[in-house]
């Protein structure tokens, strides 16, 4: 017996993916977002069907399939949305050589805590998901495995200046690192008003001593 998935029997309808609707101001592709990443986030992404969102923002199937042929690849815009402004900030961390690998990474980890502790919704808990492993997500994967890389490479160039123990295994601290930051989006399911600040803060003092360093003077 084949199982049939919640979205499977809503394709966009031939014909009515480049419709747009009359008589009313078309809703935005935001607007269907939000909708998407509260639905996905708070009843789950398998049994969020096309249906349930365009319902929530009221307009008919055909006009949310204007902006996203399918749920699919809304998911993918909403997890690309929340990594990319992590990696841009870590390419620029990663290039500024006038500041130690420390007071860099530091600033790293506090620019990706409150991005994940911010929002309406928990868009984070997205990459749990096991539909991130599909061929549609490897541009949200590729920028979550350059940001790692950013982690472990400023890791390294702290052990190498003499900032952290030499005897530190760079790659295995930044994963561990890594994983601290990214546990933000368990602690936000528990705790809805988690205070970003203070878990930053927490961080960083966790990382200074797996590290072996100090925090740089002001």
């Amino acid at each position: 017996m084949t199982t049939t998935h919640p979205d499977a029997a809503e394709p966009a309808p031939a014909g009515t993916r480049r419709a747009r609707p009359h008589g009313k101001e078309p809703v935005g592709r935001e607007r269907i977002l939000d909708a998407a990443a509260q639905l996905f986030v708070e009843q789950g992404y398998a049994a969020t069907t096309t249906r349930q969102i365009s319902s929530s923002v009221g307009i008919k199937q055909p006009s949310l399939y204007y902006h996203f042929p399918n749920k699919e690849a809304m998911l993918v815009e909403l997890l690309v949305a929340t990594a990319e402004p992590s990696v841009l900030a870590a390419r620029d961390m990663l290039a500024d050589d006038s500041r130690t690998p420390i007071d860099r990474l530091l600033e790293l980890i506090r620019f990706d805590v409150h991005l994940l502790a911010s929002g309406a919704w928990n868009i984070g808990s997205l990459y749990l998901l096991p539909e991130t492993s599909a061929p549609a997500c490897a541009a949200f994967r590729e920028l979550r495995d350059e940001l790692k890389d950013t982690y472990t490479a400023l890791v390294r160039k702290a052990i190498d200046a003499d900032e952290a123990s030499a005897a530190t295994d760079g790659h295995r601290a930044a994963a561990l690192i890594f994983s601290l930051v990214e546990g933000v989006i368990l602690r936000r399911n528990d705790e809805p008003d988690l205070s970003a600040e203070d878990v930053a803060d927490d961080i960083e003092q966790a990382t200074l001593l797996m590290l072996g360093a100090t925090r740089p003077a002001a």
